[in-house]
Parts: C-alpha cells; structure tokens; sequence
C-alpha cells in the first residue's frame, strides 16, 4: 500500500464498508471495497487506489475473533498509515464495537476515539448518551432481537463498557454550538482519561461539528461512526472539491438478492413490486442448503425463462414460528447458497445490473463470484451504493448494495425508478415462482 492513500474505512461488514466508503469517492478516485485481509492491501490494484474500504465479517463473531481479523490489518497501516483512517459501526451498534476500537487505539497510538453512531437520515440519534431509532430507544427496537447480534442496551457507554478496556466519556448537546466549547470538552473527557468519547448528536450539524473537530486533532484521535459523520468529515476535507464520478448506467433487468431477514426489506420489496411487478422467488432455507448442484442449476434456468424483463429477486423464507434460530454456521451455509443460485442466473447473460440487500449476503456474493473487490462511484439515495464489481464471474457487472433495515417503504421504487432511467414500464400481476420440489 503506497503511502498517498487518502483514506481507508474498516468497517464489520460489506455494505457498512460500501454506504461509509462511498463518501470517500468525493475525495478521490478509485475507491475499492474488498475484505479486510493484509493481501489486500499490498496487491498492485489498491497501489493505485485512491481510498480503501475495507471489511472484517466480524460482526457476529465472538469480541476475540473480531480483534484478531483486525490485528494484522491494524498492523499493516502502522508503517503506511493513510491520509485519513475511520472506523466505520453499525448505526444500530451491533458488532464487536469495543473490541475493535480497541485495537486501532492500540495498533495506531492515537489518544482517544470520538464514537459517534447517529444517522440523523436514516432517523439513529443519539441524545443524553441514549440511541434512538426513529425516536424509540435502540433495545426496543428489531435490533434487541437480532437474531445474530442482539442488543441488549441503548446507552452507547454501556455497550462500548461491555466490549471495551477503556472508559468511556461524552460529549453532551449542549457542548455544541462554538468551537473552543467543543474543543473544551474534548480535553476536559481526555484529562478524565477516557479513550472512548461518545458524542451525542441529534442532527448532521451536530455531526459536521464533530467533523471539525476530528480535523483539529487529526494526530491524535480516531473518528468512529456510521455513514453520517463520514459524510461530514468527506465534506470538510474535500473543500467543495468533489471527484467527478463516472457516468450513470441505465439498468432495467435487475436481480434483486434480499438474504436479510429484516422487515423494513421485505416491506420494500413488497412496494416495489406492487408497482413495477416481476418474478419474486422465495427460498426455503432448508432447500438452499440441502440442494445438489443439478437442482440450482434447474432452479435458475427455470427463473430466467419465466422472467422475460425487468426484476428478478430473490429472497430466503422465514423460519418456523416457535423454531430455534439459525446458528451462525447454518445462516452462512444458506447465504452461500443463494448467493450460487445468483451467480448461476447472471452467467444465463439476462442481467445488466445486481441489487444485494445485507451485509452478510453481498459478502457471500463476492465470495461465489470469486470477485476481488467492488469499484464504488457514487450513493444513489441515502445507504444505497452503486459501484462495479473487479474480477471473478460477475467482473464490470453494476451493484447496489444497501444495508438490510435502511430506508423508507418506497425506496426500491425510488432507486429502480432512478436507475432504470424511465425505461420500467407498470405491467401485470406479480409472478412468483414456487419453490422447486
């Protein structure tokens, strides 16, 4: 990795690598997202590259594991660090948080992290130290049940104390407003020896302040935080100087891969394919993982006959009511399937462009694909991503990546409205493929 890079992102997961990374476009091009391993970042393509977003999987790893994938690569940044370095996290704080900051504070000898996890777009705030989502605390919200990173708390202190070595102070709202106050609390948290700051923050505003305060002590503090305060950090540091990105491709047959058992998803593609109806295929998971080569291949076949245009998504099934949940291994096993099944359908030749939904599903997609990374270009609506993959199956094919519990009802509709540039025509019934016996 050559010493010109301006920024690297490492987040725990692909598409948190892809909505934080693509910010970084505006700062220079070409920025990849590819797995956080140490080949990647010696490699002669992010010799040229402008930006790194890397990812680590860790997200639903034990806080051990998740700090021993990111040791080698903090290691790796020590004897080249890059212009900028931010520590991307979930807006809903799950993941090994803690663990992980922990090891960048360490490896990169910085004084403390300014954590801050609000997306105001996205409706994440943080007020009084407490997360809130949508105005509900965080743990009475579908991410207390997670079924692979349940969080029990919504006081951020206490979620980084349970992961953490270090303490953790705060930043209040009312530290707001005037540089020198916010630079004053600043030192009166470091003086208190916390190496973990959690800034509240109810707006971007709040975040564009935190931003400034980053730049003023570049040396010595790590920026923590979701898409919102990368936003604000890309918009102070580039100086209106925005990387212009490459022309908007127009894709009307679009596969949509939703390995994420999140509502707001399914809601989604229920809207969009009230409006704009395709073929909608719903997998068991029991098939996806029990299904010999033959019975995949005869699946996509049959898909792509019965779609003559337009969208294709797949999705998996839900669990039986009452069931016990997935173990970590059985959810990778079901991810890795349909992410084949995806593979097979883009080589029939009948897809221009590629929808993944989930960070674990995308990551499972680049791995079936064998591809090397994804080129990012530019963020279509807010968490949404576009960039081309580089290398494997799939190589130059465009992809939309977007968090499983981002955005509002409507917004497939918006993106295919937008990327299918007028083309989608509103057609009959939904058509959905039963489930292959």
């Amino acid at each position: 990795m050559e010493s010109s890079l301006e920024a690297v992102v490492i987040a725990d997961d692909l598409t948190g690598a892809a909505d934080t990374g693509v910010q970084f476009t505006a700062v220079g091009t070409p920025v990849y997202l590819m797995p956080a391993e140490t080949r990647s970042l010696g490699n002669a393509r992010t010799a040229r590259a402008a930006g790194l977003s890397l990812y680590t999987a860790s997200r639903h790893l034990s806080a051990e594991e998740a700090a021993g994938r990111l040791r080698p690569v903090a290691s790796a940044l020590t004897g080249r660090r890059p212009g900028w370095l931010y520590k991307k996290v979930d807006s809903c704080l799950r993941g090994n948080l803690g663990a992980e900051i922990d090891v960048l504070l360490d490896f990169l000898g910085l004084d403390a992290a300014l954590v801050a996890p609000a997306l105001p777009a996205q409706g994440r705030i943080t007020v009084s130290g407490i997360h809130l989502v949508h105005g509900r605390p965080l743990a009475d919200t579908e991410f207390a049940k997670d079924p692979l990173s349940p969080v029990a708390s919504s006081t951020v202190a206490h979620i980084l104390a349970s992961q953490s070595r270090y303490s953790a102070g705060r930043i209040h709202l009312q530290d707001y407003g005037d540089t020198g106050r916010l630079q004053r609390a600043l030192q009166r948290e470091v003086g208190s020896g916390h190496r973990l700051i959690v800034c509240d923050a109810a707006e971007q505003a709040h975040l564009d302040q935190i931003a400034e305060l980053v730049i003023q002590n570049a040396d010595r503090l790590l920026p923590v935080g979701s898409a919102g305060l990368a936003a604000s950090l890309v918009g102070q540091i580039s100086d209106g100087d925005v990387a212009e990105p490459p022309r908007m491709p127009t894709l009307e047959r679009l596969l949509l891969v939703c390995g994420t058992g999140s509502k707001v998803t399914r809601r989604q593609l229920d809207a969009l394919l009230d409006k704009y109806p395709g073929v909608r295929h719903e997998l068991e998971p029991a098939w996806l993982i029990d299904a010999s080569v033959s019975e995949r291949s005869r699946c996509a076949a049959e898909l792509c006959d019965a779609r003559a245009s337009g969208i294709l998504a797949l999705t998996i099934g839900p669990l039986p009511p009452g069931g016990p949940a997935p173990t970590p291994e059985e959810a990778a096993a079901g991810l890795a399937a349909l992410a084949r099944l995806a593979v097979e359908i883009i080589g029939s030749g009948q897809v221009e462009g590629l929808f993944l939904s989930g960070g674990e599903t995308a990551d499972a997609f680049l791995r079936a694909s064998r591809g090397e990374a994804i080129a990012l270009e530019r963020e279509l609506l807010p968490g949404l991503a576009l960039g081309r993959w580089v290398g494997g199956l799939a190589d130059a094919l465009p992809v939309v990546t977007k968090a499983g519990a981002f955005g509002q009802e409507q917004t497939l509709v918006a993106l295919y409205e937008r990327i299918s540039a007028g083309r989608a025509e509103i057609r009959g019934p939904t058509k959905v493929v039963q489930q292959p016996d």
